[in-house]
């Protein structure tokens, strides 16, 4: 197993635009393709998205949320 520097539960933010708040569902880790984690959005909408562990940690396109933050 390839060690990810997120983990489920983590909480995470678009860089830019919408507000919404994503937690990390499942970290996907095949051997053919690099690492890969769904999200599902919280707030009752419950959209998933998956995208690869590269984009969700660019700050340009995401941000952690802390902990702390995260219930708000």
């Amino acid at each position: 197993m390839v060690k990810c520097p997120v983990k489920v539960g983590d909480v995470f933010q678009k860089a830019q635009g919408l507000t919404s708040k994503w937690v990390v569902d499942r970290v996907i880790e095949y051997s053919d393709i690099p690492l890969h984690v769904r999200l599902i959005e919280q707030g009752g909408n419950e959209r998933t998205q998956t995208v690869a562990l590269t984009a969700l940690l660019d700050p340009h396109q995401w941000k952690a949320i802390p902990a702390s933050d995260s219930a708000n």
